[in-house]
This record gives C-alpha cells, structure tokens and sequence, in this order.
C-alpha cells in the first residue's frame, strides 16, 4: 500500500472474501498478498496464546518415558478466527526442525480422494519421504532391540562408540537407538530384523484400531529399493501395484476407515520412537451435511484416531462450530482440550483495522486531547465504534464491511481520507440488502404453503397495512385461531435506532388496532440486523425477528408461526378466563351491593324470625331422595346466609359490625349459589316429569348437560367463603353444592331405571 502523504491511502488493503485456509505457502502468511485472504495481519487475542500455550507445552515434553499426547478443540460459530488460528499454529510448526504433520483443509466425503490429492503431510517432500523413512529403520532397530532385551540374560560391559555392536548388551542398544547415539542402519543389520517383530508391535498396541498386518508389510517392503516407491504410492492413495498385491495388500488406502487407519499407523510410528507429530483439521463441521451412514462411520473413525492421539504421544487439532462438536459422544468431550473464541471487542476490532490499514499504533504528536483522530486511520473512532457494534465483534463481518465501506470512501482518483460512520452505514446496506423484495414474499409464500397456514380471508387492519415510505410492508395476515390474527411484517436493515424506533411504532400501531390477544407480529428483516439491535426489537415487539437467510428459511418461518400460534392461544384462554372472571366480579358487585341492604335489615332480626319469613321452594315431582337433597343444600345455604348477615358483635352485646369486603363477597356467593341451585332442581324436575318411567339417550345426555352446567358453575365460584369447612364428618355449605350435581344424577338414574 502506498501513501502519498500522512492522510491519504490508496489501495483498498482489505480482502474482498476474507478466508483463511491451510493452503499453500502464499497463503500460509510467508508474503502478503494483495487482496489475499486475512491471513496478511495477525492480531493476538486469548484464545490464540492460550492454543500456542498448549501447542509449545507438547512439543517441551520429555520423549523419555512417552510423550504425552493431547487433542485441542477451537469452537466456535463461522468467521471468528478459528482457521486463522489453527494455520498461525501451522506457520509456527512448519520449519525443517520442527514435527512432522498432516494437513486437513476440511474433510471431504470422498475420503480417498481427500487422502491423495488434498491431504497434505511429510511424503510431500523429497525431505519429508527421507525423514519418514529414516523413522521406520528406528523404529525396526528399536522393537527389534527391545524384543530381543527382554529375552537377554543379562548386560555385558561395553560402550556404545567404537565397540562392536556383539559386545554391547541388548538393553544398552535399545538404550542407544532412543538417545540417538547407535546408527539404526547397523542396528537392524546386525540384528537381522524380522517383518514379523514390527507386525507383532503393531498388533498389540493398534489392533483394536487399524489393519496392522498390511501396514506392517508395507514399511518392512519400505525398506527395500526394489519396493521403496511402489510403497510411497500405495501409502499416499494410489492402487498397490502387482507386487505388492502379491504380499497381501490388496486395496488402496481409500474411504473413512482406511484413510484414518493410515493416519493412525504414520503417527503412532512417531510417538512410538519418541518423536512428536501433528494433525490440523479446519471445518469438521463439513461432515454434519453428509449423508447418515457417512457421518456415522466419520464419526466413529474420527473419535478412534482421537484416542489414538492421546494415549500414543500424538497432537491433534481441529476446528469446528458448536453444533460439530455436539455430533460426537460425551465420552470424546471429556478427551479433548475445548478452545472457544470470544468476539472482537472494539479494541480489538480497532488494532485488526490498524493492522490491515498499516497505520500501526497512534503516533505520538496525536496523543493530546486536542489532536485530530488518526488511529486506524483512516476509520475514526465513531466509525470503528459502530464497525464493531453492527457486525457484532465477527473478524470476517469486520473485514467485508471494511471493503466495501473503502471502496465507498475512494474518491475519483482512487484516494481515501476518510472513512465516515455514515459510509460503514452504507457499506453495511450493500453487502445485506442484495435480496429483492419478491424474493423474500416468495419464499414466505412457499413457507406458508408447507406449513399449510390458514391466511385470514380478510385484513383485519386495512388501513394500517403498510407504511408511508413503503419500507414496512405486511405480506400475510395468518389467523391460526379463529378471531385471533398474525401479521407478517417484511423489512429491511435495522441499524440504528432510528430504524428501531420506526419499526416498532409501525408494529405497535398494527397490533394496537386489535384487542391485545388477537394480534402477533413475525417481523422478517432482508438485510441486516446486530446482535444488540435485534435484543431492541424483541423487547419493544414481544418476539423475537426473524433474519432472512437462504437455505432453510422456510422452516424457520414454520417454526416461528408455531411459536406464534401457541402464544396466541395461550393469550387468548388468558383473555377468556379474565372476561369470565370479570363478568363474576361484575356479578358478584351487585349481589354485594344488594345483600349490604339485606344485611341491614336481617341484621335486627331473631333467628326464629329470619327462618318464618325465609321462602321456602316449592315442592316438586323429583323423587324423595333427590327432593329430600336440594332440601338439605337450601337449608344449609339460608344458615350460611344468616350468619353472615347477622354476625353478632365479639360481645355479643350492640349492633353487629360493619359489613366487610370479604363477608359481602360470600353473601353475594350463597346468593348466586341459592339462585344456581333452585335452577338446577327446575331443570332436573322438568327432565324428570318428561323422562319418567323410561329415558332415551338423548334424554339421558340432556340430564348430563343439565348436571355438568351446575357443576362448572359452582367450580368458578369461591363457595368455600361460605363459612369455616369444619370437621371432616359434619356437612357444610361447600360440601353440598360441590358434591350435588353427581348425587342428583346418580339418584335420578337410579329412580328412572328402577323396575
């Protein structure tokens, strides 16, 4: 990048895609590449030292003894440095000295395929090929020596320089070949190792994760000249040539189980002579959009290799989102080292512009209170203040955005002086608003249609449809419950308040057009929306927005009206049962109202006077049994009318006390219940004079009607305000209207069935 003065640039130094892959030199960070991926500016973050932490704490332990084998997880969703994280990992180990290592891009579903042409790792190199087959010869001279140090009968006194290997003890050989002091080439000829020795080592510690008897055969033929390169083909993918065929390895190294057993036999081969090896694996959550029964076998073979890694010195790690991790078991949770990265700060999000832009840290001439902002410049610090806010702290988010928000800042010849807040605005506008309005409505129409949604046969707010600027617009009134209504509410980018504060007046002014549990709103944003704007608006519309993305948005919307629906008709059982409830209170006001004159005048009267002159019912055609009840229950609800009406005084001297809220609640009750019972004795009497001798089904369902209305009647009213319910064994006023209606129906059946 070039500048021709302090405040201007040319050249727009952020890339168009930011991606990082564990890809070739020029992407592994060696030079920096214009308008490359963001692999040209490093900055430190938590998650990054905590990784080169673990990495440097590996490659530190002691070989003597086996090294200590770990496996590193870094979570995260997409775009927050994970791959950036793993290749600053593979720029450090990728040295002549340092450990040999594999290289995974991301796993594809032709595994074979992946393991020869995209997988990278030692046998790439002359260099590499050289070195790896330098560690098969130790690690021959090392089984070999150990193999026979176990059947020796005891060291011989020599030194391992300058003595003839006949007069060195075995152990001290196996000694030797671990410390690097005895030549490997000498050791194996002196010994006359057998291929059976190596195929034995193999079975014991891998055969319960790979076909150790082909790879045995294939490093012992490694070490001849005849086979050295039909066995590098084979090892890197490619079909066994006639020979080797002829020696048992029939296939090529391809599909899941395969290609992981290679990578398992090639590391454990290091760790079993003391030497460290690597395995980076980018955007395993790849697998999740494979077909079932490959996700299974990767799975499987995945978490083998996994342990494979940890018990035998090994280091391996990957990078997946969340929802990647969750497809393996518990059991590999607990193996793995979890590494998760945090969003950019506006700190941070401030040194990556810096970083890209090349302006470094903030002169010093500009640290006065009273000198201009110029760092990162050209962003000021309210355009990296809402950079950060509106791609919620994402690297990725951050390094588009700057693009385009650069190339918006160049003026005719190319210079940028400044790049403003409103032109992060605008930026963010490009990049979010690139779908069309018919695109959206479409794809809600074909949700709607999955979902098989009722669309209102009419706009319950016509008037109040769509906005004046057309920038809110209601594709669909859904009425999922009868009278009861969704609006479908599309717009676009919700960025600043502003946006915010149109949006809800709008939904507000839809929603207030109809009673409270009648209406919802689903707003759907085609653009872009932040993490902290989107929190607004579901605080301020009582549900949450719903971002359109291609792909599975039709499920989302279904999934959201779901929601939607069963909040509506939660609302609206709410709203009943408050109408219902006002409508008792309502009743039971006037009932109040009516016994407070009662009470003042039953209030001077004896009881013997209150009974005379209490009516009784008159009588009816129902059988004694039935009569004899309804009897009963009017008898105990004029006692309980009487007590409360006149209640006399602690002392029992002077006039009664003044009526309170609770006692007129249960007059006004034993009122409505006296008035509910004489109905239910006229309705039973009436089906008893028609019914009587015989019923017919639907007399007996209108019996049952008749019963069932008085009992929910009753189970609203709070009869249990009617006095103190007493003993268990003496009969209240309570008891008797809540058990009435199934002994009126018991006994009426009884009566009308009787021969």
């Amino acid at each position: 990048m070039a500048a021709s003065n302090a405040d201007t640039w040319y050249s727009n130094p952020f890339p168009l895609v930011p991606v990082v892959r564990l890809g070739p030199s020029a992407d592994l960070g060696d030079a920096p590449v214009e308008a490359a991926d963001s692999g040209n500016a490093h900055v430190p973050t938590r998650i990054l030292g905590e990784l080169q932490d673990l990495v440097r704490d590996y490659l530190r332990d002691r070989p003597r003894g086996g090294r200590r084998g770990r496996a590193i997880a870094v979570v995260g969703e997409f775009g927050l440095g994970k791959s950036h994280a793993a290749r600053e990992v593979c720029n450090g180990l990728a040295r002549p000295d340092g450990p040999a290592m594999w290289i995974v891009d991301e796993p594809a579903q032709d595994f074979g395929r992946m393991y020869r042409d995209r997988l990278r790792g030692p046998a790439d190199t002359p260099e590499g090929r050289a070195a790896f087959e330098e560690l098969v010869r130790d690690y021959y001279a090392y089984v070999t020596a150990v193999r026979v140090g176990e059947q020796s009968s005891g060291p011989r006194p020599g030194r391992a320089d300058d003595v003839p290997l006949d007069d060195i003890a075995l152990d001290d050989i196996a000694t030797g070949l671990r410390d690097r002091v005895l030549d490997p080439d000498k050791v194996v000829s002196a010994l006359r190792y057998d291929p059976e020795v190596l195929h034995a080592d193999l079975r014991v510690t891998l055969g319960e994760v790979t076909e150790h008897r082909r790879f045995a055969t294939a490093l012992a033929l490694l070490q001849d000249p005849r086979f050295t390169s039909m066995v590098w083909a084979w090892l890197t993918g490619d079909e066994p040539a006639q020979q080797l065929k002829e020696r048992g390895i029939k296939d090529a190294v391809t599909g899941i189980d395969p290609v992981f057993d290679a990578l398992a036999v090639q590391g454990f081969l290091h760790g079993r002579v003391g030497k460290p090896y690597v395995l980076l694996i980018d955007s395993l959550e790849k697998v999740l959009d494979w077909p079932e029964e490959s996700r299974r076998t990767f799975v499987d073979a995945f978490e083998r290799l996994v342990n494979v890694y940890v018990s035998r010195g090994g280091l391996l790690v990957f990078c997946t989102s969340p929802r990647g991790l969750n497809a393996f078991r518990p059991s590999l949770h607990e193996r793995v080292v979890q590494l998760w990265p945090n969003r950019f700060t506006a700190d941070l999000t401030a040194e990556l512009v810096a970083e890209y832009v090349g302006s470094g840290p903030r002169p010093a001439s500009a640290q006065g209170t009273d000198a201009p902002e110029r760092w990162p410049a050209p962003f000021g610090a309210e355009s990296v203040a809402i950079l950060q806010e509106l791609t919620g702290g994402v690297p990725r988010e951050i390094l588009k955005t700057c693009h385009h928000a650069w190339q918006l800042s160049e003026d005719s010849g190319g210079a940028v002086r400044e790049v403003t807040a409103a032109t992060v605005l605008r930026a963010v506008r490009g990049l979010h608003d690139n779908v069309s309005e018919d695109q959206v409505l479409s794809t809600i129409h074909d949700a709607l249609a999955l979902g098989q949604w009722r669309i209102a046969s009419r706009d319950p707010v016509p008037a109040r449809a769509s906005s004046d600027d057309g920038s809110l617009v209601v594709a669909y009134w859904l009425e999922p419950v009868p009278n009861a209504y969704i609006a479908i509410v599309v717009t676009g980018s919700v960025l600043v308040a502003d946006d915010q504060e149109h949006i809800t007046a709008r939904v507000r002014a839809l929603r207030g057009a109809l009673h409270p549990a009648q209406a919802e709103v689903l707003l759907v944003v085609n653009g872009h929306v932040s993490r902290t704007m989107r929190d607004r608006l579901a605080r301020s519309l009582g549900s949450q927005p719903l971002l359109y993305r291609p792909g599975d948005f039709p499920r989302a919307v279904n999934e959201a009206l779901d929601r939607l629906r069963a909040r509506l008709t939660e609302l609206r059982q709410e709203a009943d049962l408050a109408e219902l409830t006002g409508e008792l209170r309502g009743a039971l006001g006037e009932h109040s109202a009516q016994l407070g004159q009662l009470r003042r005048t039953v209030s001077d009267l004896a009881r013997r006077d209150l009974v005379a002159v209490a009516p009784g019912p008159a009588r009816s055609a129902l059988p004694e049994p039935v009569e004899g009840r309804f009897e009963e229950v009017f008898a105990l609800l004029d006692a309980a009318v009487e007590q409360l009406a006149g209640r006399p005084a602690d002392d029992g001297e002077g006039p009664p006390p003044r009526a309170g809220r609770a006692d007129l609640t249960a007059l006004g009750c034993a009122t409505l219940v006296r008035q509910l019972t004489e109905r239910f004795r006229t309705g039973a009497d009436t089906w008893f004079r028609s019914a009587a001798p015989g019923a017919t089904d639907e007399q007996w369902a209108r019996l049952r009607r008749v019963c069932r209305e008085y009992e929910t009647a009753v189970e609203v009213l709070p009869v249990q305000s009617l006095g103190s319910p007493g003993p268990a064994h003496r009969p209240t006023a309570a008891r008797a209207v809540e058990a009435l209606a199934d002994e009126v129906w018991g006994a009426l059946v009884s009566a009308v069935r009787a021969p």
